[in-house]
């Protein structure tokens, strides 16, 4: 590779590496450690476990020798859902009582013209659901429905095939809600 050619070609990479991810503070590319502590506290402990029946990984969140919740990236737990463009790739926490405590998307390839209509809006319909609610409780945007109908179908029954598994069903703690 000529002298010229190499930043070119680095530039051209760093450019196509970082179209459509997400990013933490300073553009730095966040970790699914990252977002763990984002979500559960910066004492949060995350570790990652394997789910034998699924054969996915997910990361378990204790904070002082006691299970706060489990975080998964999207593509690493069925189903694979693509938008209009391939898969949408997200990150999820999930609390011990089996609600869904953030999600943030970590990559995606969707036309930004509208993969940008998924405001934080349509990303907070998804916050305090539980992971078996009906994935019809969550409206789709119009001008980008393949995405957002791909990230609700990620992100609902990836989260009830995370909570169905004995590793982590084991561990959810239900309590009758009083109002």
């Amino acid at each position: 590779m000529s002298r010229h050619a190499l930043p070119c070609f680095l530039a051209v990479a760093t450019i196509a590496w970082g179209a459509g991810t997400s990013a933490g503070a300073g553009g730095i590319p966040l970790s699914m450690d990252a977002f763990g502590r984002d979500t559960f506290g910066q004492s949060a402990e995350i570790t990652p476990v394997t789910l034998a029946a699924i054969h996915a990984s997910v990361s378990e969140v204790a904070v002082g020798n006691q299970t706060t919740g489990w975080v998964f990236r999207t593509d690493q737990v069925p189903p694979a859902c693509k938008g209009k463009r391939g898969e949408i790739v997200l990150f999820v926490a999930l609390g011990v009582d089996g609600r869904i405590r953030d999600l943030r998307v970590v990559g995606h390839r969707e036309d930004k013209k509208y993969f940008s209509r998924l405001g934080d809006a349509f990303f907070r319909q998804f916050r305090d659901k539980r992971a078996d609610a009906d994935i019809k409780s969550v409206d789709a945007v119009t001008r980008a429905t393949y995405s957002s109908k791909a990230i609700i179908r990620e992100v609902m029954e990836g989260a009830r095939v995370v909570v169905s598994q004995p590793e982590v069903s084991a561990k959810i703690q239900t309590r009758k809600i009083v109002r």
